[in-house]
């Protein structure tokens, strides 16, 4: 167990909780994973198995249901105190299709499991001392990360990186409290005196190396929590249009020949007051014209997946019956209320109606003449508001780290004015605030706000 990390406890609830850990929609495989005492009791319900398979050992296995066989998964048991939760697991590697994981799902409800909420599993190892606050919120960070300093700095914290630097601060500044302390409540014993001078400059170094590490948890997320609006639609149905006629500048290359975007061009925008990552995607089709396009559109489609919100760009000109296709496989990389429908060219005649995108809600926009941009906005703006957007990460952590800063400092001026009592209680209120940042010390409200941030199934 890395240092700083809470220490282990049973988790606030008994129950065994499951979730689909993998994105939603039809693929290869899908993973389903239960957590919580009686996970292989409620999974034997429907896995045919005269015994439990060997913990931690991949086991091929047929799951029941009723008298059918659904699927063949391989199946993983981990035992509490050796998962990724410290709770007994269960882990089911089935065939990536939605209604195999629908059936999981309400097998595995029907045997006593509720569904997870966001980022429950991440939030029983913490709880049961897995992972401390920072490890926790590195693996969202992880999972979020879209750039390879974003990806070091994440992987870096999940390793323990920015605990450490923590625990090495709160280890000075527990060691100069304690000598301050010692010397308040004990001043006839033979005890090492506090120089004014020295205390002050021990203080007045913590405070800087705490200003410095916020202002390195600043720089390296700079950006990382805005959130992402991704035009997602066909080849040439004006994607890269509505993005510059957005940004109100030409960001992305625009051609009548179809296929000119062949990657994500990613711009920071202000969508009526809402400032998120807008994202151009290359075109999807059902029939890609060649390697370069499909390995473009496995893009587009991976960057909706992972969207805030996805927008899905439709020609107004073009055929209805394609336009029907692309809604209703939108709907299924989006959780609800993350998806909505932009029919473009509004300028020209229509040939799809609003009534044609699988009921989804839909702004007409022509990027030429302007009309309908101001509702997109709105649109926009509205949907990212109603999502449940977490604490992010560096915001919290780099507070926490001014907050210590704050303390230090006004200790390091009291002791230098030999107000030693003053000078100890602001120490612990900087102690505080670094427990807070680990973990040690932090309210449900903090933490709600920080696991609000996963998805579910992590």
């Amino acid at each position: 167990m890395a240092q700083g990390r809470r220490p282990a406890q049973a988790p606030l609830t008994g129950d065994v909780v499951v979730a689909l850990a993998t994105p939603p929609g039809a693929g290869a495989l899908a993973v389903v994973r239960l957590s919580g005492p009686g996970a292989w009791a409620a999974a034997a319900s429907f896995v045919a198995a005269d015994r439990p398979p060997a913990p931690r050992r991949a086991t091929l296995l047929a799951l029941r249901d009723g008298d059918a066989v659904l699927d063949q998964a391989v199946v993983t048991r981990f035992e509490a105190g050796a998962s990724y939760s410290g709770e007994e697991t269960v882990e089911l590697s089935t065939h990536g299709s939605p209604y195999v994981v629908e059936r999981v799902l309400a097998l595995a409800e029907a045997a006593g499991c509720r569904p997870a909420r966001p980022g429950e599993f991440t939030y029983r190892a913490y709880l049961n001392g897995r992972l401390d606050l920072p490890q926790a919120e590195a693996v969202c960070d992880l999972i979020a990360a879209r750039s390879a300093d974003e990806h070091r700095t994440a992987a870096a914290d999940l390793e323990g990186g920015l605990s450490s630097r923590v625990e090495a601060l709160r280890a000075g500044a527990l060691d100069l409290a304690a000598l301050v302390e010692a010397n308040l409540d004990h001043p006839d014993d033979d005890l090492p005196p506090v120089r004014p001078e020295d205390a002050a400059r021990r203080a007045g170094a913590l405070a800087d190396a705490a200003a410095s590490l916020a202002a390195s948890r600043r720089r390296a997320r700079l950006g990382a929590g805005a959130p992402s609006v991704v035009l997602l639609g066909a080849p040439n149905a004006g994607k890269s249009s509505l993005l510059n006629a957005l940004l109100g500048e030409d960001r992305a290359l625009v051609s009548p020949e179809p296929g000119t975007t062949r990657d994500a061009v990613e711009a920071v925008a202000d969508l009526a007051g809402a400032a998120c990552a807008l994202v151009d995607t290359a075109g999807v089709r059902a029939a890609p014209a060649s390697e370069l396009e499909r390995r473009g559109a496995e893009v587009a489609l991976s960057r909706a997946r992972a969207a805030d919100l996805t927008l899905l760009v439709v020609d107004r000109a073009g055929d209805p019956a394609e336009a029907r296709a692309a809604a209703a496989h939108a709907r299924t990389l989006s959780a609800e209320g993350r998806c909505a429908a932009v029919l473009t060219k509004c300028d020209l005649p229509e040939r799809v109606a609003p009534e044609d995108l699988a009921g989804l809600e839909t702004v007409s926009v022509s990027a030429r003449t302007g009309l309908g941009l101001d509702a997109l906005a709105a649109l926009a703006r509205r949907r990212l508001a109603a999502l449940p957007r977490g604490l992010p990460a560096a915001g919290r952590q780099a507070a926490a780290l001014l907050d210590a800063a704050a303390a230090f400092s006004t200790a390091a001026a009291e002791l230098a004015a030999g107000r030693e009592e003053t000078a100890a209680h602001t120490l612990r209120a900087g102690l505080a605030a670094l427990d807070s940042l680990v973990g040690k010390d932090t309210s449900e409200e903090v933490l709600g706000a920080v696991f609000a941030r996963f998805c579910v199934g992590k």
